[in-house]
């Protein structure tokens, strides 16, 4: 197993004298991805060219290809602190934890050069995190529960994350590398279109395994540790990618459910077929008749299988369809209302808000 690389890092920037700096830095290790560090600092309201001068040499140890934007740097005090660290698990395969308390606004930029799968699970946290056009829905609301994500990458696009303040942020990134998933026999996901994401609401035991591995303290220490946090990783790769690849003949899956395979194997057809948006005006009846089941049984077996109503997902589903279409295309609320079949684009607008924590209007703003 390749030795794991890591970095943890506890930054404190102040103002002090005109001087942007660093009062609590501590840095081990050898390696943090060039693309997923930040090479330099643009105040937007100008500090000494000294100060920032400064910062980029202080980040240059840490690699180099991004940028970082603190709107309120230059007035002084804290920007942000916490705890960041990277361990490549295996060869091609990176776990990226993040628990940071921002105090100030804060905008990172910077380029994803490669191909491969991007997983984010996000525990606390209301910043924005886009890729290319894509808007992840992976915001959570005040009080509100995990949110997660998995992308496809097949070449370059530019990332951006976007925090409010004051704000704290708990989250983790999976790299999964091209020759990495052919080495598990996902190869074909490989061949995924540039930027195909799906979210989902991770399950209770992915909760639990992220709260794990962002809690220092429980993850064992010692000659075991890298091999624990990989073992930790993988429940949460297999949630992921089950979103794409619906392990039907999983015992393990069909066990965790609480079913047969082939009601396992129902569960997971039927999904794919709501997701395909050829389901979204059907009642229940018609929906159990497709698929040659009782409505009631279809209806318990779905809910067991992932945690949720049939018509909760479809209609997750179409909100996530109109979410898309402001982000990619800038169609108005009243239209995303329409695409979503909703009726009142005050309606779509309180159940948008309750799915992602923020409204239509704000995403179109975002754009």
């Amino acid at each position: 197993m390749a030795r794991p690389l890591k970095l943890r890092m506890v930054i404190n920037w102040r103002v002090v004298s005109g001087q942007l700096r660093s009062s609590s830095f501590a840095l081990t290790g050898n390696m943090f991805a060039a693309t997923k560090t930040f090479a330099s600092i643009v105040n937007r309201r100008q500090a000494e060219p000294q100060a920032g001068e400064m910062t980029a040499l202080l980040l240059d140890r840490l690699a180099h290809g991004g940028a970082l934007s603190g709107p309120e740097q230059a007035v002084g005090g804290s920007v942000f602190n916490g705890t960041l660290s990277l361990a490549e698990l295996r060869d091609g395969f990176f776990l990226h934890r993040t628990d940071i308390a921002y105090l100030r606004g804060l905008t990172s930029r910077f380029p994803l050069t490669k191909s491969g799968i991007k997983i984010v699970l996000k525990l606390q946290g209301g910043g924005r995190l886009r890729i290319g056009p894509l808007v992840l829905p992976v915001e959570v609301p005040p009080g509100g529960g995990a949110r997660a994500a998995v992308v496809a990458l097949r070449g370059p696009a530019p990332y951006e994350h976007r925090c409010r303040a004051p704000s704290r942020e708990r989250m983790l990134v999976l790299t999964l590398a091209p020759h990495w998933l052919d080495k598990a026999g996902l190869g074909h996901l490989n061949a995924l279109p540039h930027l195909t994401m799906t979210a989902w609401a991770p399950s209770p035991r992915a909760v639990c395994v992220a709260e794990q591995l962002l809690a220092e303290g429980q993850v064992q220490y010692g000659p075991l540790r890298g091999l624990q946090q990989e073992c930790l990783t993988l429940e949460l790769v297999i949630e992921a990618l089950a979103q794409w690849v619906a392990p039907a003949n999983s015992a393990a899956a069909c066990e965790a459910a609480g079913l047969r395979p082939t009601a396992y194997q129902r569960a997971c057809h039927l999904r794919d077929w709501l997701d395909s948006g050829a389901a979204d005006s059907l009642t229940m009846g018609a929906i159990a008749r497709h698929m040659g089941c009782n409505a009631s049984t279809l209806q318990t077996q779905f809910r067991q299988a992932f945690g949720k109503p049939i018509f909760e997902h479809l209609r997750e589903g179409r909100l996530r369809r109109a979410a898309d279409a402001i982000t990619a295309q800038g169609i108005t609320v009243a239209q995303a209302a329409d695409l979503a079949g909703y009726r009142s684009p005050a309606n779509f607008s309180t159940a948008f808000r309750r799915l992602y924590g923020f409204s239509p209007k704000n995403l179109r703003a975002k754009r």
